[in-house]
């Protein structure tokens, strides 16, 4: 309820309109008390220097909330692992951010539901997304200056332990394997691990050993195992398509890995296949990482490195916007590419 008070008798109470500051002296007007502000006991005699004797305020019931109030609470349900938020609400709003490198992960089902209640609002940034620290990562606030109390509490209830939280990148060692007759016999040379390694590297995953193999199955998988013995992922190149003599897939196959995928329906990069040794993710990627910034390896590959298992299903759900726009400029991954 809106009414005019004296402003000794209006702490606690919530301003329904901005007070003005004027200082000849600094040449300065600008705001001292924005809309939605809940006055203190330290504010009186300040307002009482700018000429407010009364104040027009907004008197909360026992059943209502403030923004401030509400963006604090619905922030401190919605943080999960890894993440930090403002210290102060600001225009009734609070950012949340990643407090380490890694990737977002975002409980989509418990965000639908938790917007779905009605004043609370909190958007985020895609799901599995990396991350660097300090970068935001969702923001919270109720839609009005005031709200029903019970709905605060039902979106507080819905995120539980909390709707975001940040997989942090551990020191990781790679091996890479390249594969081909052309690059064995010294026909071409090798470009692939020029590309790849500043690729694993940014995520902090340090490539131990690199080999060079012709296009041999038996001597590619007897690598792959070696491999997976010693490093936290192996990465192969080169043989990876539809000819009779590509067999750098059939090899990963005949390894043994499980969960075992064949291509995707991303382009560029549909040939990538994956599967994993125990808990060793093994990936062949294909020539389009040679010619793209971003292909399928760049979709998965932090996720891989967080120990993320890649299911068929997401793969084929990566179909809708899998299709790379090809952009003059690329921005990626602050784009639609591989994204929900």
């Amino acid at each position: 309820m809106k009414r005019k008070v004296k402003v000794e008798n209006a702490v606690g109470m919530v301003l329904v309109h901005d007070v003005t500051e004027v200082d000849l002296g600094r040449n300065y007007k600008g705001r001292a008390f924005k809309k939605g502000h809940v006055i203190r006991p330290e504010d009186v005699e300040k307002l009482k220097r700018l000429g407010k004797d009364y104040v027009y305020v907004l008197e909360l019931s026992p059943d209502e909330i403030h923004e401030d109030e509400a963006a604090v609470l619905l922030a401190e349900a919605i943080m999960g692992e890894n993440t930090y938020r403002d210290e102060e609400p600001r225009e009734g709003k609070i950012n949340i951010y990643s407090s380490v490198f890694g990737v977002v992960k975002v409980d989509v089902e418990k965000l639908f539901r938790f917007n779905m209640v009605g004043e609370p609002s909190c958007p985020t940034i895609h799901s599995d997304m990396y991350v660097k620290p300090g970068e935001k990562i969702a923001a919270v606030r109720i839609i009005s200056l005031v709200a029903p109390r019970k709905e605060v509490k039902e979106a507080v209830r819905i995120a539980g332990d909390g709707i975001v939280r940040v997989v942090p990148f551990e020191e990781k060692r790679a091996g890479i394997i390249i594969t081909g007759n052309e690059v064995y016999y010294g026909r071409i040379e090798d470009k692939f691990y020029e590309r790849l390694k500043p690729k694993l590297e940014f995520f902090k995953c340090r490539v131990e050993e690199k080999v060079v193999l012709p296009d041999d199955k038996e001597r590619i998988k007897q690598k792959i195992l070696e491999f997976a013995n010693r490093y936290d992922i192996v990465v192969l190149t080169g043989g990876t398509s539809v000819d009779p003599d590509d067999v750098t897939y059939k090899a990963v196959r005949e390894a043994g890995v499980k969960n075992f995928i064949r291509g995707n329906p991303i382009q560029p990069g549909n040939m990538l296949s994956m599967g994993w040794l125990g808990k060793v993710p093994v990936v062949a990627v294909p020539a389009a990482a040679l010619f793209f910034k971003a292909t399928s390896f760049d979709i998965w590959l932090p996720r891989l490195l967080i120990g993320d298992v890649i299911t068929k299903e997401e793969v084929a759900r990566k179909s809708h916007g899998g299709l790379c726009h090809g952009c003059s400029v690329c921005v990626f991954p602050v784009c639609p590419f591989g994204r929900p």
